[in-house]
């Protein structure tokens, strides 16, 4: 690991565990989540680890960002956009939940037609905006621990311009929707996943040089949080064996690798389509068996009730201006029966 990484690390992208990276489908020109989010996630970082930062800790920290079980479909509505484009934004994003082994579901229509947001309404879970800058999403339940209902938790920028809907045929169009929409699954990015060897294969120097100049102007923390590996034990819900075909495996230039084309975590182009461990994956994280979903939440539930008892009997968490178990473990969620 190069000095370059080890700084990373050491500065802020082991922050990155509890609310994710600061999404974005092309770093190389889009840029991330919006700063006022950032902000409030990291305020919500550092409360976390002063009641305990080891790295056991941050790998149940990073689990809290599933959905739980009261959710057996997730609400989405638009802030913009006419409702064919709406309607076919939903048909890609459904290809995630469009599987009978998955036991949580989108549910994007009211009536037949494609569901407006209301701050005044039922919550939404995910909430699509098209008019701020680049492609990101809020991972999991930040979507509603962070973010206000009449704030995006999710934004495809432009893609409410489309007056040819042929134009969502395209891979790299669905690709982009597959990929947040993987976000607000609570999926994290492949790239950085602590089994992958990207982190060591990266030419730090470059990225660094690159990403903080124009377009992006990112700093270090956002460049940290985009692209180091995610550090913490017990991250066993997330993760699998490197995937090079996952839909969350950033292209990025040869330029980014030491190797060039010759790294192992180089792609030649953007993995469009969900990866058959992609599917795996989200069908173990919610799966279609109550039971076993909720065997699942309870494990990672009673980890970080440990933690936060403890936090709580010595004083640790007297910082926290957050409900951290009642926001993660005890929302009242939305179930199949309720109305739209």
């Amino acid at each position: 690991m190069t000095a370059m990484m080890k700084s990373f690390l050491l500065s802020g992208a082991a922050l990155a565990l509890c609310v994710g990276v600061a999404q974005a489908h092309d770093p190389s020109g889009k840029g991330g989540l919006p700063p006022e989010y950032v902000k409030r996630m990291i305020a919500g970082m550092k409360a976390l680890e002063a009641v305990d930062d080891s790295d056991q800790a941050k790998g149940i920290y990073s689990q809290l960002v599933q959905w739980t079980p009261e959710y057996s479909k997730l609400r989405v509505c638009f802030m913009g956009g006419t409702d064919e484009v709406n309607l076919k934004v939903a048909q890609i994003a459904s290809k995630w939940t469009d599987d009978p082994k998955m036991g949580l579901k989108f549910a994007f229509t009211v009536n037949g037609k494609p569901r407006k947001c209301d701050p005044n309404g039922k919550p939404s879970q995910i909430r699509v905006s098209y008019d701020q800058p680049g492609y990101w999403s809020q991972l999991g339940q930040n979507g509603v621990v962070y973010t206000a209902q009449n704030e995006a938790t999710l934004n495809l920028e432009g893609f409410d311009k489309a007056t040819d809907m042929s134009v969502f045929d395209k891979p790299d169009v669905q690709g982009v929707i597959l990929h947040e929409f993987g976000h607000a699954l609570g999926f994290m990015h492949e790239h950085q996943s602590p089994v992958a060897n990207c982190g060591n294969e990266f030419n730090w120097d470059f990225i660094v040089k690159y990403l903080s100049g124009p377009p992006n102007n990112w700093d270090k923390d956002t460049i940290a949080f985009n692209m180091a590996p995610y550090v913490g034990e017990d991250l066993k819900l997330m993760l699998t064996d490197f995937d090079p075909k996952s839909i969350m495996l950033y292209y990025f230039p040869a330029d980014y690798y030491l190797k060039g084309k010759d790294s192992s975590c180089y792609i030649p182009s953007a993995n469009d389509v969900i990866s058959d461990t992609d599917r795996t994956t989200v069908e173990y994280m919610y799966p279609a068996d109550p039971g076993e979903r909720q065997a699942h939440f309870q494990q990672r539930a009673e980890a970080f009730t440990k933690i936060w008892d403890k936090g709580q009997a010595d004083g640790t968490t007297r910082d926290a201006t957050i409900d951290f178990p009642t926001l993660y473990l005890k929302s009242p969620g939305v179930s199949a029966s309720d109305a739209d």
